[in-house]
């Protein structure tokens, strides 16, 4: 009987942790899941950071929409010290130019005027003045906020509202996108009119190639 009893509470044990097993090993898997959704929460610190990155990134692509625009400048300065060595040229007084040809350079120089007007208006300063006040804008600290220790007060009490500085951020990479977005347009219209100004000169090329050494 007593072997019995033994047998019958060890098969008991048994059952006991057999059933709670599979219970443990739930737990024991959903444990690394409730981490890992744990850790897909940003930090207060990861946060800042996505939204400077974010904003750096913004700033770039204006960096490069005038570096494109200085390109542009660069061209036409080269092209205009070509046409101003032929024009100076002893064969500039030898060519005969047609009234067809003539109207063919003041198109070209429409285009280049419109193309080098777009290239420095893209380098021209953008300040956007209809959004909030703004801790990040180089202009409202200056003109919003008072004396530099007024600045400096309301400054960190920003640090420590998380809502507000999220949302002053937030504000800054949207009116750095604006701008980002007007420079990028700008430079686009250069350099379409670039491509425009090189029908009129090639055609104006060649008809003085054709009047002047095959006529």
């Amino acid at each position: 009987m007593k072997e019995t009893t033994k047998q019958h509470s060890g098969d008991t044990a048994d059952s006991r942790s057999d059933a709670e097993g599979p219970s443990k090993k739930a737990a024991a898997m959903e444990e690394p899941v409730e981490k890992k959704r744990e850790g897909d929460i940003l930090s207060a610190e990861d946060k800042i950071d996505v939204y400077w990155n974010t904003i750096e990134y913004i700033v770039g692509l204006n960096r490069t929409s005038e570096v494109k625009a200085g390109l542009i400048i660069s061209f036409y300065g080269l092209l205009f010290g070509v046409f101003l060595e032929v024009g100076t040229s002893p064969f500039e007084a030898m060519l005969e130019v047609s009234n067809f040809v003539v109207a063919v350079i003041v198109i070209f120089i429409f285009f280049v005027a419109r193309s080098i007007y777009f290239s420095f208006k893209c380098f021209l300063p953008q300040i956007e003045t209809k959004f909030d006040k703004n801790m990040f804008f180089f202009h409202d600290v200056v003109t919003a906020y008072g004396d530099s220790r007024s600045f400096a007060k309301k400054f960190a009490d920003l640090l420590n509202d998380d809502e507000s500085l999220y949302g002053q951020l937030g504000q800054q990479i949207y009116v750095n996108s604006l701008i980002a977005t007007k420079k990028f347009s700008t430079v686009n219209k250069s350099v379409r009119n670039l491509v425009y100004s090189f029908i009129p000169m090639s055609l104006g090329v060649i008809l003085i190639i054709v009047e002047n050494v095959i006529l």
